[in-house]
């Protein structure tokens, strides 16, 4: 598995994915202070990451791997003794770690531009918040592999950020908020007290109820493992092309 996941970053080394990995938290963080003027500073960051710029990153490397992959015929492996069970789960580890990656550079850029801004920055909560990002957006990544794989890249983008964009955003305040799209913002509310719109969560909200966290953690990490031992069997018994 070592050489397989070392195979897989080496291929992402001239992509532009590792790109994405930074100039996508910058983008977050500099939507709040330019158009915002840096009020609701944390709030709006987080809002504007995992609402359309987390997913839209997420898609885009996912996307790109597997697009390129296609396009190479996954570099003609299929037609040689390789398990192909082990080209897709290298696949998938390798993207959950550029999301854990994601989101840990977020939080980073976050503190630091908040700090150099004078802004007095829950630090924990903030590393909390993208720690549970990653946990309830790698549901995602088996699911749309899927769908580049076998529908197309740029359709696989488009549906993401539909679902995320607007499933997240619709049900996320709703009795509904266990639709796995809408489970990141309805996290967000009792952790960063920011509801899905953007607005601060007031004292005494129902959203601030912290009983749906560990819910809606374990909501995801199951379909992230449902989906990954799912679509493993699909490509290890796909034909030669």
């Amino acid at each position: 598995m070592v050489n397989y996941l070392k195979a897989e970053f080496l291929k992402q080394k001239h992509r532009f994915s590792l790109k994405l990995l930074w100039l996508s938290p910058l983008v977050a963080v500099a939507l709040v202070i330019v158009l915002m003027g840096g009020r609701f500073f944390v709030e709006g960051a987080f809002n504007w990451w995992y609402t359309m710029i987390l997913p839209g990153t997420l898609s885009m490397i996912i996307a790109f791997t597997i697009s390129a992959e296609k396009k190479h015929n996954h570099h003609g492996l299929f037609s040689v003794s390789i398990n192909k069970k082990m080209l897709w789960i290298s696949q998938l580890i390798m993207n959950t770690i550029l999301l854990f990656s994601a989101n840990l550079i977020f939080f980073m850029v976050l503190t630091i531009v908040g700090i150099a801004i004078g802004i007095s920055m829950p630090v924990l909560n903030c590393f909390i918040a993208s720690f549970v990002l990653f946990l309830t957006f790698a549901w995602q990544i088996p699911l749309f592999m899927f769908i580049s794989e076998k529908i197309g890249s740029f359709f696989s983008i488009m549906l993401s950020l539909l679902c995320n964009m607007g499933f997240g955003i619709f049900f996320a305040p709703t009795r509904l908020w266990f639709v796995p799209f809408a489970i990141p913002g309805r996290l967000m509310c009792p952790i960063i007290k920011v509801l899905p719109n953007g607005l601060p969560l007031e004292a005494g909200n129902h959203l601030g109820d912290t009983s749906v966290i560990l819910m809606g953690i374990i909501i995801t990490v199951a379909l992230y493992l449902l989906f990954s031992v799912i679509t493993t069997v699909w490509f290890q018994h796909r034909e030669v092309k």
